[in-house]
């Protein structure tokens, strides 16, 4: 195909980015950079004079010696440089995935333009789930996918393109499987998933056929002699990827794809996005260590992705261990996106993710057009990098983390990634100006999660944190062992005290009396002088109320954490000292640790637990319901407190099961459920640094 190169042209429907109230990754800055590419062919920039203070490690890092004038130079030289791949048997012109995005999620002519881009540059494109539409169909370069739901599932679409992506897991909902709105299942989607028009698309977290590393073997296997061609594993990158990369690499899959934390979805809950799952920087280099500890790194294939957008982040990758870079946000900002996060209501303004009809508003052609753009300015910007770094083909960064430099991070995340730190700071970035959190209709209204679209924000790494508990990631079970779909099977969140037992651990602030009697409905402690149930009131005679603080000395009976009472410490760092000093003393299980402090959601309330705590008083999100209903009546109110405690229940949930858990006690003080982005979190909370 004819270059387009320095050809400039608008995209296919451009509309100004949106600027958050909290800042997010895909700023509007970074939407800028990518349409450049897209109507230019050509990367604004390519190096940075600087590494960043905030934000991902990726933006950290500096390749050594190398400056942004070198590279520069190195685009208008010229010279021969490869930046092709071989990947399970197929030559690629550029190390580069696009995917894995479904025809139903987008709206159809993206999915085309999509794969006839993939195929004119000489990349890859994955389909996602959901059946192979005809259109996509006519191009080369695709990888179809076997998904737990089966969804459009026949021979035909097995043997269909160059390779089969079995998908155990995706970045932005790792462990809960995928989730089409019903008003998106149109005519054409009904067609081709092969469910009534107007129905749900749920897929279900785990395989049912997938239990253990040998079941997964068994279905590469066949998957393998079905379709005659490669099989690849996709997977979230979860807390434990190590064991599961060596693991899929003994299912003698021929390679992975490790979906990262941030990663772009089209309906996503907004407390599993946020808070499951580690970034893409820290699981690519511990999958590749592990898997040549483990002999398991030749002939297999490393495909890494999430929050990736530039030349640069695609050669950062390859030097921690990736031998092809996953890029599918950066797609569809190449093709207008505004990244409003409205992908999963329908009403895309530039109709990449609206109802799926024979004929759609999006230009398949102009979208192609700026796609190809935008992946030849990412080979331009590689080749120059390269040729700046003194390489002639990327076999000689792949895996060179030696060739990388960590700055303003600490030792403990430096040696998670095995890349030396020659600038020591911390990782955590916490918002100057106080925001506070949105509370979403959906839930205290309809008593539901509040679903979302596209990723990119993963709180004290990509948006500002408000506390070191937005540090903590939460595990998700991928491959060694299946995640619990809480919509088909049971989670019981039960908590029992010394002296009574509660059907939800979610304490309720007892401050108006209609949220009392929401309390007393669901069976949820309540908190406050207004309790008249005794069943329902978290306990007086053996409780005592106590501000966080290192001082604190475990006792039989209830101790209420209480952080609006201040302090000498964070709230989380005392529930989880007093938890591991309880157990070495013999009094946890006569003793009940309650958390109340400024927390707002079921994700909160999940991390709480794994440090220690046996209840939570999520006190912010009550404060902010409690001002949206003052003056409705009293059974207006007790609705909307009932609404938003099942919501929160649901999070809660959907978080355990996304981990395998069936039961709360399984995490209560199971502090190895989580991982801290940052060092100083992890050593002040008593847990692993993410990677470890």
């Amino acid at each position: 195909m004819a270059s387009q190169r320095g050809r400039p042209d608008q995209l296919p429907r451009q509309l100004p980015p949106v600027r958050h109230r909290v800042p997010e990754f895909w700023s509007p800055e970074r939407v800028e950079y990518v349409r450049r590419m897209a109507t230019t062919g050509r990367p604004p920039r390519i190096v940075d004079e600087s590494p960043d203070r905030t934000g991902r490690l990726l933006d950290r890092m500096t390749f050594r010696g190398l400056r942004p004038e070198d590279v520069e130079a190195a685009m208008v030289e010229g010279g021969d440089v490869d930046v092709g791949v071989e990947v399970f048997g197929m030559r690629l012109e550029m190390p580069i995935y696009i995917g894995d995005m479904s025809y139903g999620a987008l709206s159809g002519g993206p999915n085309v333009a999509i794969a006839r881009a993939a195929t004119e540059a000489g990349v890859l494109a994955g389909i996602g789930e959901g059946g192979l539409h005809p259109e996509v169909a006519k191009y080369r370069n695709i990888v179809v996918q076997w998904a737990s739901a089966r969804f459009g599932m026949d021979m035909e679409l097995l043997r269909s393109g160059v390779a089969v992506n079995l998908k155990i897991g995706q970045g932005a909902k790792p462990g809960i499987g995928g989730h089409l709105p019903g008003s998106k299942v149109t005519e054409v989607i009904s067609a081709l998933r092969k469910i009534p028009i107007g129905s749900d698309a749920i897929s279900p977290a785990p395989h049912h056929d997938i239990y253990s590393i040998e079941d997964l073997a068994q279905r590469v296997k066949a998957l393998r002699d079905l379709s005659g061609k490669p099989v690849l594993v996709k997977v979230a990158a979860v807390n434990k990827i190590m064991f599961v990369a060596v693991g899929v690499s003994r299912s003698t899959a021929d390679g992975i794809i490790i979906d990262g934390a941030g990663a772009g979805t089209g309906a996503a809950p907004s407390a599993i996005r946020d808070h499951l799952g580690i970034p893409i920087d820290y699981a690519v280099p511990v999958s590749d260590r592990w898997l040549r500890d483990n002999g398991a790194r030749d002939n297999f294939s490393v495909i890494g992705g999430g929050l990736l957008y530039s030349p640069l982040d695609v050669a950062k990758l390859i030097a921690l261990g990736a031998d092809v870079a996953n890029v599918g946000t950066a797609a569809l900002l190449s093709f207008g996106c505004t990244m409003c996060h409205s992908c999963n209501t329908g009403g895309c303004p530039t109709y990449l993710t609206n109802l799926a009809l024979p004929v759609g508003r999006f230009d398949v052609e102009a979208g192609t057009r700026a796609l190809v753009r935008y992946l030849e300015a990412m080979g331009l910007g590689l080749r120059a990098i390269l040729r700046a770094l003194g390489a002639k083909d990327l076999s000689e960064i792949r895996g060179r983390r030696d060739l990388l430099e960590l700055h303003n991070a600490d030792e403990d995340v430096a040696n998670a990634v095995g890349v030396e730190l020659v600038e020591g700071g911390e990782i955590a970035w916490y918002q100057d100006q106080d925001y506070e959190p949105i509370l979403y209709r959906e839930m205290y209204e309809e008593g539901s999660v509040h679903i979302t679209g596209m990723g990119g924000i993963i709180p004290g790494y990509t948006s500002p944190a408000r506390r070191p508990l937005d540090l903590l990631r939460i595990e998700a079970a991928q491959v060694t062992h299946p995640p619990v779909d809480p919509y088909r099977e049971d989670i019981d969140v039960s908590v029992r005290t010394p002296s009574r037992k509660f059907d939800v651990p979610i304490v309720i602030p007892g401050t108006d009396p209609a949220a009392v009697a929401a309390a007393e409905a669901l069976g949820a402690p309540v908190d406050g002088d207004r309790c008249r149930n005794p069943s329902s009131c978290m306990g007086t005679a053996d409780q005592v109320r106590v501000p966080p603080g290192d001082e604190l000395e475990p006792r039989p009976g209830i101790m209420v954490l209480d952080e609006r009472l201040g302090g000498s410490e964070m709230l989380e760092e005392s529930v989880s000292r007093l938890d591991r000093d309880a157990n070495l003393m013999g009094l946890r299980d006569r003793m009940t640790i309650v958390a109340v402090g400024r927390l707002f959601s079921g994700a909160d309330v999940y991390k709480l637990a794994a440090l220690g705590a046996d209840l939570v008083e999520p006190v912010e999100a009550y404060e902010l319901l409690e001002r949206r209903i003052k003056g409705m009546d009293y059974l207006a109110r007790r609705e909307r407190y009932e609404n938003l405690t099942i919501a929160l229940v649901e999070e809660l949930q959907l978080s355990m099961g996304a981990g395998g858990l069936t039961s709360y006690y399984h995490m209560v003080g199971n502090r190895d459920l989580v991982r801290s982005l940052d060092g100083s979190v992890a050593r002040a909370l008593g847990v692993r640094v993410a990677g470890t």
